[in-house]
């Protein structure tokens, strides 16, 4: 008979070591809070302060105790904890009691959280490569701000060698295979991954699709937009130039599913071209390309195609009349400027103009904001504006450039990675978000019956 307190200890039961790891996160989740909150210049309150500290205990002490103290907080004050917190950090705290997970789940909380983080974090870009095996299965992230912990903590669907980036609004990522057969919508901040259904509509050899991402603020949805255009025969040109458009399809994130409207794309339109390179939030709403009319074999760009997500109706924009460029044989860029919708003109010699609708939908509107030329510089490729600096973002050989117009210089950031491309095939803003991207199940419920 082996004597007492001789042999190995009992082995920790799985939920034991489950609790362990919870309560750990919740003493770091305080420190870290209570920390945030004391440099927070704008949310300085002495009674918050006080209540993290009495929350965040000694190792000594019962763990068990850290757990009763947090959870009996005023709920106002763990809300002021919690919005200083990383969406990753949050998605793991959902796990800790049914409260927390109704509160972190609360479409107030996920927004005023969001606003939190565009108003916090530094500018951060992500430079997207549709061969994503240049890239080790990655996306190539540049950012300013120094903190690992903001990084991007998911990567591009592994299943695909090339992928396509559809859109890019609050946080999440629409991107698709290079076929456009599979679609999904991804949160980078909590590695959250939806997968949409199969298309209304099947694909053939004479069609293209055009697939954009947005959201909608009237109905608080996210939405991709189905475009599908039969190609004119005979023609090798690119972009291809379309004969005839089909039914318009919707997915809804709310509904999980995608359903025909009635509105189709305008006729006279017969080439469409994503001029929204620089993904950025600000676009109220709407979705935009650029729409080519054709004369015989001429082709004329000077009309903005806009789609309203909540609506769902089509519109023109015309380009501003004003402007000097010869802008008509050049691909021009659309983009938001200081919250407003604005197109980035190019002419000959590398010479750009930069125009602001100051009411949207109003062409006699547009006003000019910035002439600049870049042909001093070679192998030049301009993207658009951010959202939280207002600064030109290019291209420059293997570097990307945030570019002061107005000081006339710029600020380079690291090289990025794009395989064989030149550049990459479309830049974010990365935003550290909590917005889930799983469909509403009361929608989904509603749509049933």
């Amino acid at each position: 008979m082996k004597k007492a307190g001789h042999g190995k200890a009992p082995r920790k039961s799985r939920g034991a070591r489950k609790e362990n790891y919870i309560k750990e996160d919740l003493r770091n989740v305080s420190e870290e809070a209570e920390q945030s909150v004391v440099e927070d210049e704008n949310a300085s309150c002495p009674e918050l302060v006080k209540a993290l500290k009495c929350s965040t205990i000694s190792s000594d002490k019962a763990a068990s105790d850290l757990s009763t103290t947090i959870e009996n907080l005023p709920e106002e004050l763990l809300i002021n904890i919690f919005i200083r917190l990383l969406a990753k950090q949050l998605a793991q705290m959902r796990s800790v009691s049914t409260s927390w997970n109704a509160l972190l789940s609360e479409s107030s909380f996920v927004k005023s959280h969001l606003q939190h983080s565009i108003h916090r974090i530094e500018l951060m870009l992500m430079a997207m490569n549709s061969d994503v095996c240049s890239c080790n299965s990655r996306q190539y992230t540049i950012h300013t701000n120094p903190s690992p912990e903001l990084r991007p903590t998911s990567a591009v669907n592994p299943q695909f060698n090339r992928i396509k980036v559809i859109g890019a609004v609050t946080g999440l990522v629409c991107m698709s295979s290079h076929d456009s057969s599979v679609i999904w919508i991804q949160n980078f901040s909590h590695s959250a991954v939806s997968t949409l259904p199969s298309f209304l509509l099947p694909h053939s050899t004479t069609s293209q699709i055009f697939l954009r991402f947005g959201f909608d603020p009237q109905t608080d949805d996210y939405k991709v937009v189905k475009l599908t255009g039969i190609m004119s025969i005979g023609r090798i040109q690119f972009p291809h130039r379309m004969k005839k458009w089909l039914k318009v399809e919707v997915y809804s994130m709310r509904k999980g599913s995608w359903e025909f409207i009635t509105a189709r794309l305008p006729s006279h339109i017969k080439i469409l071209i994503d001029a929204d390179l620089l993904c950025v939030d600000g676009h109220n709403g709407h979705l935009h390309w650029l729409g080519y009319r054709c004369k015989g074999e001429k082709t004329y760009s000077d009309n903005i195609v806009s789609f309203d997500l909540s609506s769902h109706t089509f519109s023109e924009i015309r380009f501003p009349d004003a402007s000097t460029l010869n802008h008509h044989d050049y691909v021009n860029r659309i983009g938001v400027l200081s919250g407003k919708l604005c197109v980035i003109l190019e002419g000959d010699a590398s010479a750009y103009e930069v125009w602001v609708m100051d009411e949207y939908g109003v062409s006699e509107s547009w006003v000019k904001r910035h002439v600049f030329s870049l042909s001093s510089f070679s192998d030049v490729y301009p993207f658009g504006f951010t959202s939280q600096t207002g600064e030109f973002l290019v291209g420059h050989g293997g570097d990307l450039v945030l570019w002061d117009l107005c000081a006339n210089k710029g600020k380079y950031f690291d090289k990025f990675c794009c395989g064989k491309r030149r550049h990459p095939s479309k830049i974010l803003e990365y935003v550290d978000s909590l917005v889930w991207v799983t469909p509403d199940k009361t929608e989904i419920e509603g749509a049933q019956t």
